[in-house]
């Protein structure tokens, strides 16, 4: 018997009724399980990577320890140095607390002039020649009541008259002495000058303020000071006593204060 072939037409109500599937794509790698003979193509290509470089394994803890030995380091140092600004300012607190300490209390008591004359020169060169003994006399006190103070041996110079018409009037070296707590101490500064050349203009103004008593004083001394407590000293300073600025008539009712200076730039009444 001879098979009948379906017609066209047939063949395509078959395939109007049967929907199409669309077709999956498999992922790459992808094995199927009932037919193993289907493996991967060899040509896929895969995604390119970089190759990571290989480091030898000691370097990375070597690193490690450097850093964590210098942060160690780092940690300690500022703890040490935190610790001793603590102890120095708990210490200098109770300094403070325990002895109040105070600044010497420094005045010019006195000024005297025992010999003041002047000798011409020539008759037309404008100058004279100035001889001079005076006395100073400094007066020191130590306020405080536990500390003492150390006083090296002082370089002193006296000044008479003001801006331009300044005159050195002898400088001396007067020796160091101690001072106790609540002690007062007088120190006497004799000065000496002997044929110094001084214009006609300046030694009229100088005779002129020395006769009326408006003649302007000034001593200063360059000494050092030791802070002590009993024999032991604390500390040291080399400071600069600056004392008077005012005039003779001045002397005959009160005492001249001093201006102390520390380090060449903190100034300090005394």
């Amino acid at each position: 018997m001879e098979q009948k072939r379906p017609t066209i037409a047939g063949d395509e109500e078959l395939a109007a009724e049967k929907p199409l599937k669309p077709v999956l794509q498999k992922p790459p790698g992808f094995r199927d399980q009932e037919n193993p003979s289907a493996l991967p193509s060899e040509t896929a290509t895969l995604p390119h990577r970089r190759p990571r470089p290989i480091h030898p394994a000691s370097l990375y803890p070597e690193k490690k320890r450097r850093r964590s030995w210098c942060r160690v380091f780092c940690c300690c140092l500022c703890i040490f140095v935190a610790v001793i600004l603590l102890l120095l300012i708990v210490a200098v607190t109770f300094f403070f607390l325990w002895y109040s300490p105070k600044l010497p209390v420094v005045r010019l008591a006195s000024f005297k002039i025992s010999k003041f004359n002047f000798s011409s020169g020539g008759s037309d060169d404008g100058w004279s020649f100035l001889t001079s003994d005076a006395t100073a006399m400094l007066d020191f006190r130590n306020p405080n009541g536990k500390l003492w103070f150390h006083y090296g041996d002082a370089d002193v110079a006296v000044i008479l008259g003001e801006k331009d018409f300044e005159t050195n009037l002898g400088s001396t070296k007067v020796k160091g002495f101690i001072e106790k707590p609540g002690n007062r101490t007088a120190v006497i500064i004799p000065t000496r000058v002997r044929k110094r050349q001084v214009d006609d203009p300046r030694a009229k103004r100088l005779r002129a303020e020395l006769k009326s008593k408006k003649l302007l004083v000034k001593v200063t001394a360059k000494t050092k000071v030791g802070l002590a407590v009993g024999s032991r000293r604390i500390v040291t300073v080399g400071v600069s006593f600056r004392c008077g600025g005012v005039r003779l008539q001045t002397f005959d009712s009160q005492m001249a204060k001093c201006t102390i200076k520390l380090l060449k730039w903190i100034k300090l009444r005394s």
